[in-house]
C-alpha cells in the first residue's frame, strides 16, 4: 500500500479543447530528497501539458466524459504512463519517500 503524505498544491490555468482548466500539482518541498523533488518536477511538467523528459504526456479522458463531468461539476483526472525508471512514478516515488516525515 502507498505510503500516505500530507501536500500542499500550486494551481494553474491550462487551455484544454472546450476551454481553460485549473490543475492542481503539488508543491515541490524545499527539504525533500532529490529523488522525490525530480519525480514531483516531471509530474508538475506533465499536468500542465508538457512532455516528461522520459517522453510522457497526459492524456486527457475523451470529449463526452469530459463534458458530463463539467456539466456535473466534477473533476477530471488525466492519466499519465510514465517509463518504467521514470522518477515520477508511483512506484519511484513512493520508494523515495518511505522515510520522509
Amino acid at each position: 500500500m502507498p505510503t500516505q503524505h500530507s501536500a500542499t498544491y500550486d494551481v494553474a490555468v491550462v487551455d484544454l479543447p472546450e476551454g481553460r482548466a485549473l490543475v492542481l500539482s503539488p508543491t515541490i518541498p524545499e527539504d525533500a530528497p532529490p529523488a522525490v523533488r525530480e519525480g514531483i518536477a516531471r509530474r508538475r511538467i506533465t499536468n500542465t501539458g508538457g512532455t516528461c523528459p522520459c517522453g510522457a504526456r497526459a492524456c486527457l479522458p475523451n470529449r463526452a466524459t469530459r463534458r458530463r463531468a463539467k456539466r456535473r461539476g466534477e473533476m477530471t483526472r488525466v492519466h499519465v504512463e510514465h517509463a518504467v525508471d521514470c522518477p515520477a512514478t508511483d512506484e519511484a516515488l513512493d520508494a523515495a519517500m518511505r522515510g520522509v516525515r
